[in-house]
C-alpha cells in the first residue's frame, strides 16, 4: 500500500466511523421509551394504579418470551420512577408487579419460576429464611386454576400487611412475608441474576447508551 494512500484511507475510515456512531445514536433516540409505551402485545398498562389508597406510577413494562413465543407481559408500579434496582428495592410504600398471560399457563409454573429466581438472587442464609414464605406461596398457587390468555396475576407489597396475591383482581390467600420476601420476588426480574437482562431493563425503563468509537 502506498504512503500516499494511507492518509486517504485513514480519513475515510474516521468519517465512516463517525457516520456509524451518529446512526447508532439516532437509532437509540428513535427507539420507543418503554415506560411511556404502555401497550405491549395488545395489553395496556395504565400509567397509574391505586394500592391501599396510594397512587403508584408505571415504572416500566416488558414482554417475556419462551422459545420465541410471547408468554406474558409484566408491569412494575412504584411510588416514584427509578432506573436503579437498588432504589426500588429500598423504596418505601406499596409496590405492584402485574402479569398478563398471553398463552395458557399453569399457575404453579409461575410459582416455580419465582422460587428459582429467589434462590439465584439470594445468599444461602437469606434464602433459608425465605423458605417458609415460599412454601406458603406454593400453597396459595396450588389452589388457583390454570391461567389462560388475558388472565392477570398481581403481586403487591402492602406495608403493615405483607405480600398479597391477586388473580383477575380478586385476592388469593392471606398476606404473607416481610418486605425481604417481596424484595426477593422483585429480584427475580430486577436482581443481579434476572430472568433476562432485557426484561430487567424494560421494568427499570433503562436503555443502555450507545457505544461511540471516537477515532482521532
Amino acid at each position: 500500500m502506498s504512503t500516499l494512500f494511507l492518509p486517504h484511507f485513514s480519513l475515510a475510515r474516521r468519517q465512516w466511523m463517525r457516520c456509524a456512531s451518529a446512526l447508532a445514536l439516532m437509532a437509540c433516540i428513535a427507539s420507543p421509551v418503554r415506560a411511556t409505551n404502555t401497550e405491549i402485545a395488545g395489553v395496556r398498562y395504565e400509567p397509574t394504579v391505586q394500592v391501599e389508597g396510594q397512587v403508584l406510577q408505571l415504572n416500566g413494562s416488558g414482554l417475556s418470551y419462551k422459545a420465541l413465543q410471547k408468554v406474558y407481559t409484566i408491569g412494575l408500579y412504584t411510588k416514584r420512577k427509578s432506573s436503579k434496582a437498588e432504589e426500588i428495592l429500598s423504596m418505601e410504600g406499596p409496590k405492584q408487579l402485574k402479569f398478563v398471560m398471553l398463552v395458557p399457563m399453569r399457575i404453579d409454573e409461575l410459582g416455580k419460576l419465582i422460587a428459582r429466581g429467589m434462590e439465584s438472587n439470594s445468599a444461602r442464609d437469606e434464602f433459608l429464611q425465605l423458605i417458609p414464605s415460599a412454601v406458603e406461596m406454593g400453597r396459595t398457587f396450588s389452589k388457583l386454576r390454570r391461567l389462560g390468555p388475558g388472565d392477570n396475576v398481581a403481586i403487591e407489597w402492602v406495608p403493615g400487611r405483607g405480600t398479597v396475591f391477586y388473580l383477575n383482581g380478586q385476592p388469593s390467600g392471606l398476606p404473607m412475608g416481610q418486605q425481604n420476601f417481596y424484595n426477593a420476588v422483585l429480584k427475580v426480574w430486577i436482581g443481579k441474576n434476572p430472568t433476562t437482562v432485557d426484561l430487567k431493563n424494560a421494568l427499570l425503563d433503562y436503555t443502555a447508551p450507545p457505544v461511540l468509537d471516537a477515532l482521532e
